[in-house]
């Protein structure tokens, strides 16, 4: 895997930086937002495209107070979280014409930033003195286990092979960090919902690029970290949570598109969540460790 140092900067840039920070993030933990579900949800079904024989199960929410649900978001965030996403995965998009798996690695260095988020956050709570969120934590800590096995899938693919492709992906990982940092801290009901918006266009890119190369995938071996991941034995001994055989490129990339739908359809209930409770019932398929 390959890896980006964080920048670095004046002595006293850095301290006025990690001040504030910790002063954010200390009001933050003061004023007692710590993620849980307080409402009751609809069940989370698949969406269209999905193989309903490997279709994450559904996720339960536990009846609550309908008074501790939050205000949803106001229709011109919503909007704008789409806007935003819609110029990002267009720039993308015409960066990577005819560039599929350089596209993807891109996509799952991406895709994994907002859980690193999300834990560093959480981790700060606890050091804090928070000590209610660890079923939060686990979650967040298992989806991006889990967008780490999609990242080594593409670098096996040659993803990752280009200077170029890296550099790019590597410095919009950097700065979508910090941006997702904030946004937690601040509004952390936003925060889920543009990363619900980004796992929907991981869910559509991959359903696409399979039904535009499916028999040219079927005739493609699985490459091997997929094949132990999917098969009970990844990276590291992680092993996917629901166990699947994967013969060839299009089941890999298939079993790939419905983690993606699990994680958005997790990240719609989180979404909707309150502060005050526990997040199991928003936890589903392969984000449970």
């Amino acid at each position: 895997a390959h890896h980006l140092d964080a920048p670095t900067g004046r002595s006293t840039g850095v301290h006025t930086w990690r001040s504030m920070s910790l002063a954010v993030m200390a009001a933050f933990a003061l004023q007692g937002h710590v993620l849980t579900p307080t409402h009751t949800r609809p069940r989370i079904s698949p969406r269209v495209g999905l193989n309903p024989r490997q279709a994450p199960q559904a996720a339960t929410i536990q009846p609550a107070e309908p008074d501790s649900a939050p205000e949803p978001l106001a229709p011109g965030i919503q909007a704008f979280d789409r806007a935003l996403i819609g110029v990002v995965k267009g720039g993308i998009d015409v960066l990577y014409r005819d560039r599929d798996i350089p596209r993807f690695y891109v996509l799952e260095t991406v895709a994994r930033v907002p859980y690193f988020a999300y834990v560093s956050c959480l981790h700060l709570l606890e050091t804090l003195g928070r000590r209610d969120h660890f079923g939060t934590l686990r979650h967040h800590f298992g989806q991006a286990d889990n967008e780490l096995q999609h990242l080594l899938i593409m670098e096996a693919l040659g993803g990752a092979d280009n200077f170029t492709d890296r550099f790019i992906a590597q410095h919009i990982a950097v700065f979508y960090y910090w941006m997702v940092v904030v946004l937690y801290l601040a509004r952390p009901q936003q925060a889920y919902h543009l990363s619900e918006l980004i796992e929907e266009h991981a869910f559509a890119t991959y359903d696409t690029y399979l039904e535009s190369n499916g028999d040219a995938l079927r005739a493609l071996p699985a490459p091997k970290v997929a094949v132990a991941y999917y098969g009970g034995g990844g990276e590291g001994g992680t092993a996917a949570a629901r166990p699947r055989r994967v013969e060839n490129l299009f089941d890999v990339f298939a079993a790939i598109r419905d983690d993606e739908a699990e994680h958005r359809d997790s990240l719609e209930c989180m979404a909707t969540v309150a502060p005050g409770g526990d997040m199991d019932g928003c936890i589903v398929g392969e984000e449970r460790v």
